[in-house]
């Protein structure tokens, strides 16, 4: 089976050829130096078979669905760009970059961790709090139009300041310059890294290879442990921060089903009063729209709750060795 696309020895001391995950190309870069203990990570063998075979002999007989997402994502389709690593950023900490761009994952006090906000994908936060925005702002006016108390308007620009916090961080996030110099190979609290088999693989235990844990996600698997990186159709992302992600999703899955149902009781009795006042249009309209909002709401809150065991098994390294 042909090996993961990455820099490999080229057969020339000191260059590195990009191997695409199915035949060479025309990209060479220079070796980076690093410690003899983590070579391996930096240059894999030459690629007839997969770079963990020599240290174990079972790796060549892994099955194509062993190897990740990250083979199809940026970081494997554009090899002029530094390789994917931890690098320290100019005036700031040293951050995970993954082949093609920076990602919210650092090191902090010593700690491997992530930013208190980011996502893969800053845009779509900055429409979310667009679209908070625009129904509390809605829901603001109609109140100050009846003289009621905006009940809904409240927790839906709160939610509107989160998303967009959320996309200004990312996006600075990703604008911060590429890396240069060689990545950070040194530090155990971030190893394994991607790619490096375990000193002494378990007898009867997999070969090393990446694995799939959850659909189009996978998680590298050195022969004797798991790692702490998965392969996702946006690259390679360390998961250091999965257990408290993982109650940040079922914290945030259980404020916004509260502030949904509140929300629907709010409308609740917005509409009864305006039906039954002489002239409750505008309480009616103000309590459908509370009633629209909220079940906006306690859905992506039952969303987020419904696929709180997906995100278990992305961000929580499984407990078993892979099958």
């Amino acid at each position: 089976m042909s090996a993961a696309p990455g820099w490999y020895d080229a057969g020339e001391p000191g260059r590195l050829r990009w191997w695409d995950g199915v035949q060479w190309t025309a990209h060479e870069t220079a070796a980076p130096v690093v410690p003899a203990a983590t070579a391996a990570y930096q240059a894999q063998p030459a690629p007839t078979a997969h770079p963990a075979a020599a240290a174990h002999p079972g790796a060549a007989q892994l099955t194509p669905t062993a190897h990740p997402g990250p083979a199809a994502g940026p970081a494997a389709t554009d090899p002029t760009l530094p390789p994917m690593g931890w690098y320290p950023t100019p005036n700031g900490p040293v951050r995970w970059w993954d082949g093609a761009r920076w990602s919210g994952m650092r090191v902090k006090d010593g700690l491997p961790g992530i930013d208190w906000a980011t996502s893969e994908q800053p845009r779509a936060a900055i429409a979310f709090a667009a679209v908070f925005f625009g129904l509390g702002l809605t829901q603001l006016a109609l109140a100050l139009a009846a003289s009621t108390v905006a009940f809904v308007a409240i927790p839906m620009m709160l939610l509107a300041v989160l998303w967009l916090s959320i996309g200004v961080q990312a996006s600075a996030v990703q604008r911060i310059p590429r890396p240069t110099g060689v990545p950070l190979t040194d530090d155990l609290s971030l190893r394994p890294l991607p790619g490096e088999v375990g000193g002494s693989p378990v007898a009867g235990a997999p070969a090393p290879g990446w694995y799939t844990v959850a659909p189009a996600t996978t998680r590298w698997w050195t022969g004797e442990r798991w790692s702490q990186y998965i392969g996702t159709r946006y690259g390679v992302r360390p998961s250091f921060h999965g257990a408290k992600s993982y109650r940040l999703v079922l914290t945030v899955g259980r404020v916004m089903l509260a502030i949904g149902a509140l929300g629907l009781l709010a409308g609740i009795v917005l509409t009864s009063i305006g039906a039954s006042a002489d002239d409750g249009s505008l309480l009616t309209a103000i309590g459908v729209f509370s009633i629209i909002a909220a079940v906006l709401v306690a859905g992506m809150g039952i969303l987020f709750l419904a696929l709180s065991p997906r995100q278990k098994r992305i961000l929580v390294s499984p407990e078993n060795p892979p099958t």
